[in-house]
């Protein structure tokens, strides 16, 4: 019989896995052609590069630098080691002087890959960016928030990257605290979650911005993760969604499950989904209490989605990831303990319900489990 402790599952999000933080800064080059490699727009400013490796222009000139050398050294790995170098120049001037040359760099519409994924910390920040535009957006929100949250304005009006509308999301929710900000964050968001284009061969910035519709909480998301949690065809979105949904039940309990309960075809075919989030209702509370036992009552409900209701609940899975906003929480072991006991009472109750009497096979299975916990907790 597996433990209760056991039950907490360690997990990471989608894509999202902590990676040590390196040393950022730019890396000089030498003097290039005038037609520039492959990634690189023609016709960006402050990209003179002089012979020997010096660099005009100042911090645009180091920026353009950083592209060039990032196109040049495609696949060769340093694009670490010249991102850390470009960090340190950054870090060097005067914030908003890097403020000012990070914000004409994007507007320059010029980029580079960096060979690098796209990877968190457990502050939300990268600790790897895929491009160089990305590295710049995740810079400018740690350097000054409020000008980046300005920025992804910009970055939020277009539909050109989804690793871009991650980050820049991120910054928004950061960076601007007011009403229309907030608006504006459910609006894309939505349009994100629904973009085709991007569902398809998703990039781990667009798995990971999923994390923003946790963030935001309520019921206005949940018909665009359900649908995508329904995508057999795409088990990556789906996962993704999975895990947003479940975060969002665990977050917004009572809310999240009257939502589902009064639209059933949000689960149509992943009825063992919907009977996990169900197995989230804490029978303390009585909202969720109420809207537990109406979804047991329900005579719709089938013989296999009470099956696995009963094999999980109360359900004490957590996922730990690094998220771009969101925390995640796990209980600690007094409090499932104290959760357990109080979902036994209950179950007792059930049983003795005459409302229940059609559900004794699927809350006889709980009542066991619930009682051999207790057992393994007295025997600490």
């Amino acid at each position: 019989m597996q433990s209760r402790t056991d039950k907490l599952v360690l997990a990471a999000l989608g894509l999202a896995v902590v990676a040590g933080l390196g040393l950022w800064a730019w890396q000089r080059h030498r003097s290039r052609t005038s037609a520039p490699p492959p990634g690189i727009h023609a016709g960006q400013p402050g990209t003179n590069i002089l012979a020997g490796g010096g660099v005009a222009g100042g911090l645009g000139g180091q920026l353009a630098a950083a592209a060039t050398g990032l196109a040049s050294a495609r696949g060769s790995g340093s694009g670490h080691e010249q991102l850390a170098r470009l960090r340190q120049a950054l870090t060097a001037v005067p914030a908003q002087e890097a403020v000012s040359a990070i914000r004409r760099f994007l507007d320059s519409k010029a980029d580079a890959p960096t060979g690098q994924g796209f990877k968190l910390d457990g502050k939300g920040s990268l600790t790897a960016a895929p491009t160089l535009r990305t590295f710049l957006l995740d810079y400018l929100g740690q350097l000054d928030p409020a000008a980046a949250a300005a920025y992804a304005r910009v970055i939020l009006s277009q539909k050109n990257s989804p690793d871009e509308w991650a980050v820049a999301l991120r910054n928004l929710a950061v960076g601007d605290p007011s009403a229309s900000a907030r608006a504006m964050l459910e609006d894309r968001t939505a349009e994100l979650l629904r973009y085709e284009p991007w569902q398809q061969a998703p990039s781990a910035g667009y798995l990971e911005a999923f994390d923003v519709a946790v963030y935001l909480g309520g019921t206005n998301l949940a018909p665009a993760l359900g649908d995508l949690v329904r995508r057999q065809d795409n088990p990556a979105v789906a996962h993704a969604a999975y895990l947003a949904l479940d975060r969002l039940v665990i977050k917004d309990t009572a809310e999240l499950l009257a939502a589902l309960e009064a639209a059933p075809e949000l689960m149509q075919g992943r009825e063992a989904t919907r009977a996990d989030y169900f197995a989230r209702a804490d029978v303390r509370d009585p909202q969720q209490r109420q809207v537990l036992e109406s979804y047991l009552l329900d005579p719709q409900r089938s013989a296999a989605e009470l099956a696995q209701f009963a094999g999980v609940f109360p359900n004490a899975n957590y996922m730990i990831s690094q998220n771009l906003l969101s925390p995640t929480p796990t209980p600690d072991g007094a409090s499932l303990t104290g959760r357990d006991a109080a979902s036994l009472q209950v179950v007792q109750e059930w049983l003795a319900d005459p409302r229940f009497a059609n559900l004794q096979r699927p809350l006889q299975k709980v009542k066991q489990r619930l009682e051999e916990f207790a057992r393994q907790s007295k025997g600490r």
